[in-house]
């Protein structure tokens, strides 16, 4: 997942400033580390569960320099820094999901529970991307 992570936030951030398209990369990134996260959550092997670890890192880890660009393209004359701290801020809320994920545990240890409201969730933001609109250059 780390390994997928370092390399999506090279090549993805990378094609949405070449292209100045931010929209289309949250919700292409979203999107495809659903698949990841449900392999992630009922992989079969411990290869399968490699693969899907590093879809799930490189897809999803590479939002978050896009996000941060969107934010600030949005929020001018905001200040980016401003902007990218209150985002910073509110993404330290995502601790809470980790209490519910204990919560959720099943009654065997597995996180199957919480993972599947992950992927929810994950569609729940896809659905909300699509609302977005691109920010003016």
């Amino acid at each position: 997942m780390l390994l997928g992570g370092l390399l999506g936030a090279l090549v993805i951030p990378a094609l949405s400033d070449r292209q100045h398209k931010r929209k289309r990369y949250l919700l292409l990134g979203v999107v495809l580390a659903i698949p990841g996260l449900v392999g992630v959550t009922f992989a079969g092997s411990f290869a399968l569960l490699l693969a899907c670890a590093f879809a799930f890192g490189f897809f999803l880890t590479s939002l978050s320099p896009v996000g941060m660009q969107y934010a600030a393209e949005i929020t001018q004359p905001t200040p980016e820094g401003t902007s990218n701290g209150v985002i910073q801020l509110f993404a330290q809320a995502s601790v809470v999901f980790v209490y519910i994920m204990e919560a959720m545990k099943a009654p065997d240890g597995a996180f199957t529970p919480s993972l599947l409201l992950a992927v929810g969730l994950l569609l729940v933001s896809a659905l909300l991307i699509t609302q977005l609109e691109e920010p003016k250059l």
